[in-house]
C-alpha cells in the first residue's frame, strides 16, 4: 500500500472515482470562468474539457512532442496516428513540426474533444484530421457501444509512418491492449515507429509499491497475475501491467525490433524520464 506521499495521493484512492471526476470539472468550470471575466484568450480548449490526467495540459503535450522527435525520430512529413487524441494535447504542439507534406490522424471517445479539434484545429491546418469513436470504457465512457477488444481502426493496412498513444493503455484491459497493439501492426508502415505509454511493472517497481514508494497502488489483479489495477470499482481508472508481460504482446505482434524503454516516474524509482514508462518500437 503506497503511504506518506501527501493528501493529493490518499485522495486520489479514497474518494470515488466519479467524485474525483466532478470535483475536477467544477474546479476546471471556476477557472474557465476567471478566464472569461478577466479576458484572457487562451489558444489552448477551456480547462473544463481536460479530461485527461495532468493539469498542465501544454506542458505535458510540449514534454512529448519533444520525445516524439528526438527520441521517436518523427520527420515534419510524416503521416502520423494519435491514440486517443483526446483535445489535441498533442496535436496542438505537432501543428508546430509537421509541415504541409505531413498529416495528422488522430480518433477519442470524447465527442467534446472531437468537437473542439474539428472547430480550432482542422479548420486552421486541414491536413489534421479527427475522428469519434463511440468505443466502451467504464472509465471515459460508459454508455459506449462499440467493445475495444473488437475495434478495427478505421485506416488501410502500412499507412503510418508514426504511431502514438499517451496514457491509453494505462485505461485499457488485457484484451483490448492486444486487439490495439495488433491494429498498431496493420497500419504501421514497415519501418514505421510506435510510441506507447504504460505503467510497466518491472521489479524495481513491484520492490517500491511493497515499500509505499510508488506513486501508483496496482493492488487489485485482474483475471490473472499480469494485469492490476488501483481503483477497486474501475479498472479502467489506472491499469499497470506486468513488464515481461508487455515485451512478450510485442514479441507475438512482430513489432518488437529495436525496443527501447525510458522508465517512469511512477514507480518511484530515482532515475527516469517522464511520469510513465515509454516503449518506443519500430515494425519489423
Amino acid at each position: 500500500m503506497v503511504q506518506n506521499k501527501g493528501l493529493k495521493h490518499r485522495l486520489k484512492y479514497l474518494l470515488p472515482v466519479s467524485v474525483k471526476k466532478t470535483l475536477k470539472y467544477i474546479l476546471n468550470s471556476f477557472q474557465d470562468f476567471i478566464s472569461f471575466i478577466t479576458g484572457k484568450k487562451n489558444e489552448y480548449p477551456p480547462k473544463r474539457l481536460n479530461f485527461v490526467g495532468s493539469s498542465e495540459f501544454k506542458k505535458v503535450g510540449d514534454e512529448f512532442v519533444k520525445y516524439f522527435i528526438n527520441l521517436g525520430h518523427l520527420n515534419k512529413t510524416d503521416t502520423v496516428l494519435d491514440i486517443g487524441c483526446g483535445i489535441g494535447r498533442m496535436a496542438i504542439p505537432l501543428t508546430k513540426h509537421l509541415n504541409n507534406k505531413g498529416e495528422l490522424y488522430g480518433f477519442d471517445i470524447d465527442k467534446r474533444g472531437i468537437k473542439w479539434c474539428h472547430k480550432n484545429l482542422t479548420k486552421k491546418y486541414p491536413n489534421f484530421h479527427f475522428e469519434y469513436v463511440d468505443l466502451y470504457n467504464k472509465y471515459y465512457n460508459k454508455k459506449g457501444k462499440i467493445k475495444a477488444e473488437n475495434f478495427k481502426f478505421p485506416y488501410e493496412n502500412n499507412k503510418f509512418d508514426f504511431i502514438f498513444a499517451t496514457s491509453v493503455f494505462t485505461h485499457m484491459l488485457p484484451n483490448e491492449v492486444e486487439q490495439y497493439l495488433k491494429e498498431i501492426k496493420r497500419v504501421l508502415k514497415k519501418g514505421g515507429k510506435a510510441f506507447l505509454t504504460f505503467f510497466s511493472i518491472d521489479k524495481t517497481a513491484e520492490k517500491n509499491m511493497e515499500n509505499g514508494k510508488s506513486y501508483c497502488d496496482f493492488k487489485y489483479p485482474y483475471k490473472g497475475k499480469f494485469c492490476f489495477y488501483s481503483h477497486k470499482n474501475v479498472p479502467e481508472a489506472e491499469t499497470g501491467y506486468n513488464e515481461e508481460w508487455i515485451i512478450n504482446q510485442y514479441e507475438k505482434m512482430g513489432i518488437d525490433k529495436n525496443l527501447k524503454i525510458y522508465r517512469g516516474k511512477w514507480s518511484g524509482r530515482k532515475e527516469f524520464l517522464s511520469y510513465q514508462d515509454i516503449f518506443i518500437s519500430q515494425k519489423q
